[in-house]
C-alpha cells in the first residue's frame, strides 16, 4: 500500500469515528424520540448505546422508561435492577421500582426503595410525594367479586367496539364487580386499574384539582380508557384507531348501561 493510500485508509477511519455518535448521543437521541412516541427508532438507538457501553445506568434507565411506554412491566423492571446494580444510589431507578410496585399493589415493596432514593436524595421532591400518597393506603383486595354481581356473561348491549376487550368495573378496594374474561385475566387487572385510579386521584387531588373521573392511558397500538364515581372504577381497552372522542363516548355509554343494570 502506498503512502497516500495508507493517509487516505487511515483518515476514513478518523472520519468514520468521528460521524459516529457516542453511546451518550444514542442515549439523549432516542430520549427525544421517546418523548415523541417514536419507541421502536427509540429501542434501536438505546440498543446500540448499550452494545458500545453495556454499564451504563443512563442507558438502561432509558430502555426501562420504553419498557413502560409499551407496557412491559417485566422488562421495565430488569432494566431499572440493571440501572440500579450500576449505581446503587440511583434516584430515577429507584424511583422506577417504586412506581413498578405500587402499580402491582405492593406497597411493602414499594416502601424500601422510596425510602432509599430519599436517605440519598433528601430533596428528592417526587420520592416524598409518592411515599406521603401511599402512607394511609390499605393494601388492595383481590378477594372474588362482590356478592350478586357475576365476573362474567357480561350482557350483550355492554358489548365492546370491534377490537376492544378488558372490559371490568371494580370497586374501590380492588374487587371485581363485572369483568369480561377468566378469573386470572380479572385478578391481575382489577387490582391494576384500581391502583392507576387511586394514584392519578391522589395527584389531582394534592395539585387541588379535585377528584378524578375520567382518565385516557395511551400506548403503542391501544388506549385504556376508565372513569370513577361512587366508589367504583370502570375501564376498557380499544385500540388506537378509535378516535379518544369516541373512546369516551363509548366509556359513558358503557356506564350509563351499567348503571341501569343497578
Amino acid at each position: 500500500m502506498g503512502l497516500r493510500s495508507l493517509l487516505e485508509w487511515a483518515w476514513s477511519g478518523i472520519s468514520g469515528a468521528l460521524r459516529s455518535p457516542s453511546a451518550a448521543g444514542l442515549f439523549r437521541r432516542a430520549d427525544r424520540l421517546r418523548h415523541d412516541g417514536q419507541y421502536e427508532e427509540a429501542e434501536r438507538l438505546v440498543a446500540e448505546g448499550l452494545r458500545r457501553s453495556p454499564n451504563s445506568a443512563a442507558g438502561h434507565l432509558l430502555a426501562a422508561y420504553l419498557h413502560l411506554a409499551l407496557r412491559e412491566p417485566g422488562p421495565a423492571r430488569e432494566a431499572f435492577e440493571h440501572a440500579l446494580s450500576l449505581d446503587p444510589e440511583h434516584p430515577r431507578a429507584l424511583l422506577g421500582l417504586a412506581r413498578l410496585a405500587i402499580e402491582e399493589s405492593n406497597l411493602e415493596r414499594a416502601r424500601p426503595y422510596l425510602e432509599r432514593a430519599l436517605q440519598y436524595h433528601a430533596d428528592f421532591p417526587e420520592a416524598r410525594a409518592l411515599q406521603e400518597m401511599i402512607a394511609g393506603w390499605a393494601p388492595l383486595s383481590v378477594a372474588a367479586p362482590a356478592a350478586g354481581r357475576p365476573s362474567t356473561g357480561v350482557p350483550e348491549r355492554l358489548r365492546l367496539l370491534p377490537g376492544g376487550r378488558d372490559l371490568i368495573m371494580a370497586r374501590a378496594d380492588g374487587v371485581v364487580v363485572l369483568a369480561q374474561g377468566g378469573q386470572e385475566r380479572q385478578g391481575q387487572l382489577a387490582p391494576h386499574i384500581t391502583q392507576v385510579s387511586r394514584i392519578a386521584s391522589t395527584t389531582l387531588a394534592r395539585a387541588g384539582l379535585g377528584a378524578l373521573r375520567r382518565g385516557v392511558i395511551e400506548s403503542v397500538s391501544e388506549t385504556t380508557y376508565l372513569q370513577t364515581d361512587v366508589g367504583l372504577v370502570l375501564a376498557i381497552t380499544l385500540p388506537n384507531s378509535v378516535a379518544p372522542g369516541a373512546g369516551l363516548a363509548e366509556l359513558a355509554r358503557l356506564w350509563t348501561e351499567l348503571a341501569r343494570e343497578g
